[in-house]
């Protein structure tokens, strides 16, 4: 049995500590200015100058005291307990702005017309197994299954009896 005496590489083990812990430091570093420039990013865009802002409210201003009725003016009557004609519901047939809408009631689909079989006979409502007769009587056949060229040409070929 051999047995290994080699020294354990100390200078080896000391440096990748050295360095595991030297670029530890630096990632915390680098992940904190990271963090606190977002930080500063995203304060200066919320106290940015609302011009936009400022402008677009002034417009609603002006538009709603240019009014057929002004706002407050229409509040007052509405809490005496009277409502201006201007503002009263009245029911719409408009419906362009429910196109698209997947609520909107929609009629049934119109089912489409039942297959007739080759003899001109409609097939019954269930589509189960159904009753064939012909020359050999009545027989079973699958309602479901699509006739093939053989099947079309000579309905009963092929179709065990149901009773012998």
């Amino acid at each position: 049995m051999a047995i290994d005496n080699t020294p354990p590489r100390l200078r080896l083990i000391i440096t990748i500590a050295v360095i595991v812990v030297i670029t530890l430091v630096s990632l915390e570093f680098v992940f904190k200015s990271y963090y606190a420039l977002m930080t500063d990013e995203a304060k200066a865009e919320k106290n940015a100058p609302r011009t936009a802002l400022l402008t677009q409210l002034a417009a609603e201003k002006e538009a709603f005291g240019g009014a057929k009725i002004p706002v407050d003016q229409a509040m007052s009557q509405i809490a005496k307990g009277t409502r201006p004609e201007l503002i009263d519901p009245k029911p719409s047939d408009d419906l362009a702005s429910l196109i698209g809408w997947n609520k909107l009631p929609k009629q049934p689909p119109v089912p489409p017309p039942a297959p007739n079989d080759v003899r001109g006979n409609a097939p019954p409502a269930d589509a189960g197994a159904m009753m064939a007769t012909g020359d050999a009587g009545p027989a079973i056949t699958d309602a479901g299954a699509a006739m093939t060229d053989a099947r079309a040409a000579a309905p009963d070929a092929g179709v065990k009896p149901a009773h012998p």
